[in-house]
């Protein structure tokens, strides 16, 4: 009988090096024997301001006016505005002591009084042992009544930097009842 053949011997590797990668240009080292020689004068061309308006060529717009300063009659006025019309649209819940919890909200309002987004609850505070199966509906309730009431009116457009972001913007439920 015939004998097997032993099998196909892997063809033997040529020796193969590793490949060399070249070495990055390493920064040249100061020696430490002498200094470099400092280029003297400007680098700059004698036409670098070329094609550079003057300022009596180019028209400017004039800078906007400063967004007018509110003093703390007029932030109390507006926060009396702005409660006043949410609570028309507060519904607490009911419950014991619900008339203690103020939520504290994250609103944002357009040049128009109208809700950009929805309002988010940062806080609420008044809690007790009494009315905390409740606090989850105010929070709902305290955005609803923001949503409803959107957009605010009445609301000073020269103070419209103070009052786009209203955060904390504080929704109390004793001022519901």
């Amino acid at each position: 009988p015939e004998k097997p053949k032993p099998a196909a011997a892997a063809p033997a590797k040529a020796s193969q090096k590793p490949a060399v990668r070249p070495k990055p240009n390493a920064p040249a080292r100061a020696s430490g024997q002498g200094k470099a020689e400092k280029p003297k004068g400007s680098l700059l061309g004698k036409d670098f301001l070329k094609g550079i308006d003057t300022e009596a060529d180019a028209p400017r717009k004039p800078a906007p006016p400063p967004a007018a300063a509110m003093g703390p009659a007029q932030k109390a006025a507006l926060d009396r505005l702005i409660g006043d019309q949410i609570y028309r649209y507060l519904n607490l819940p009911s419950g014991a002591d619900v008339e203690l919890l103020v939520a504290f909200l994250d609103v944002k309002l357009d040049r128009n009084g109208r809700v950009i987004g929805t309002p988010e609850v940062i806080d609420v505070q008044g809690i007790n042992a009494s009315n905390r199966p409740q606090v989850s509906i105010y929070k709902e309730r305290a955005v609803q009544a923001v949503l409803r009431a959107s957009p605010f009116k009445g609301l000073p457009t020269e103070y419209y930097e103070q009052w786009k972001w209203l955060s904390p913007l504080r929704v109390y439920a004793r001022k519901a009842r």
